[in-house]
């Protein structure tokens, strides 16, 4: 019998960079083993719930998944797959919210917030490597913003958008059109 898809990647990507694919405020249902997420799906209050899983190509989830355990003496050769810059064109223009975690990159005088990276669990971007870039998005609001504290977790809602951002701490293949930052109540 197979485990379920969320009970198969956990563990895989938990230990592949400590991957947490969900947060605490996860998701009510899961989508069927093979199956794309619900592109449609949205929560009680109408805002459309994007999943991290939505931003993989079928084909990076499944080598994802059939990736073997990392080897910790520093001799991996990493795999094509974590450096992947695909994406899923159906998720260019998606409106709604999606958790994470929020990693400035760039600051104004002031010491706010010009520009920052959304990733899918805490600690990414500071270890090595970063996240795949397509587990990555891109945000320079419009207006700089003042951040709580880093290991707050946030609804960071806005339009999601398919565009490559490269800089010295990673590469992204997404970007998102902020609207607002709410955090996650745990």
């Amino acid at each position: 019998m197979r485990e379920p898809r969320t009970l198969r990647l956990v563990p895989l990507l938990a230990t592949l960079l400590a991957f947490a694919v969900a947060l605490p405020a996860a998701r009510a249902a899961e989508p069927a083993i093979g199956a794309r997420p619900d592109v449609s799906r949205a929560d009680a209050g109408g805002v459309r719930e994007i999943d991290w899983l939505e931003l993989l190509p079928p084909e990076d989830l499944a080598a994802l998944e059939a990736m073997p355990e990392i080897d910790h003496t520093g001799e991996m050769v990493m795999p094509e797959v974590m450096t992947s810059t695909r994406t899923v064109a159906a998720m260019d223009g998606v409106r709604g919210r999606i958790p994470g975690y929020l990693v400035p990159i760039a600051f104004n005088e002031q010491q706010q917030v010009t520009e920052m990276f959304l990733v899918p669990y805490f600690g990414a971007c500071i270890h090595v490597p970063p996240p795949p870039p397509n587990q990555l998005v891109f945000i320079r609001p419009e207006n700089p913003i003042e951040l709580g504290n880093l290991w707050d977790a946030y609804w960071v809602h806005g339009t999601l958008r398919i565009d490559l951002t490269e800089n010295a701490m990673a590469t992204s293949a997404y970007t998102l059109e902020l609207e607002r930052l709410e955090i996650i109540e745990m």
